[in-house]
Order: structure tokens, then C-alpha cells, then sequence
């Protein structure tokens, strides 16, 4: 996870739209990295534990429902 918030907030640096996707268990701690990093208003969006053990139809599913999440997250204003 916090590679992926070192990769996102580069990408945000460069003025890429960027969003971690973080399952449940871990958001306090992707909220305590991104604000070590100087970024508390880095975008992440969780998703239910368990995730990387689901079939791919469910997992589809958890994505689908992240969608608007991961939207709202990638057109916000300025991180």
C-alpha cells in the first residue's frame, strides 16, 4: 500500500488524476502515509475486505461498486 501512495502522489505531482484503492483494514493506515507524506488530501477509496481472494466475477462487482467513488475521486478539484 504505500508504494502505491508514493506512485499515486507522483502522479499527482505531475497533475495526473490519481486514486489508491485501499481495502477496509488498511485505510487508517493509508490515511497516516499519505499524511507523512505531506498529502492528507491524497485520494483513496476503500473497498470491503477480503478482495485479492475473490473470484473475478466478484471482484468485478466490488469495482462496480467503487465506481462512483473512483470518479468522484478522479475529477476533485485539486488534491
Amino acid at each position: 500500500m504505500s508504494c502505491s501512495l508514493h506512485d499515486i502522489y507522483e502522479m499527482e505531482r505531475k497533475g495526473i488524476p490519481s486514486v489508491s484503492l485501499c481495502t477496509s483494514g488498511f485505510l487508517n493506515a493509508a490515511a497516516m502515509k499519505a499524511s507523512m507524506l505531506g498529502i492528507p488530501d491524497l485520494p483513496v477509496v476503500g473497498i470491503p475486505s477480503p478482495f485479492a481472494s475473490l473470484p473475478p466475477e466478484q471482484a468485478r462487482a466490488r469495482g462496480k461498486d467503487a465506481y462512483d467513488a473512483i470518479v468522484a475521486a478522479l475529477t476533485r478539484s485539486e488534491v
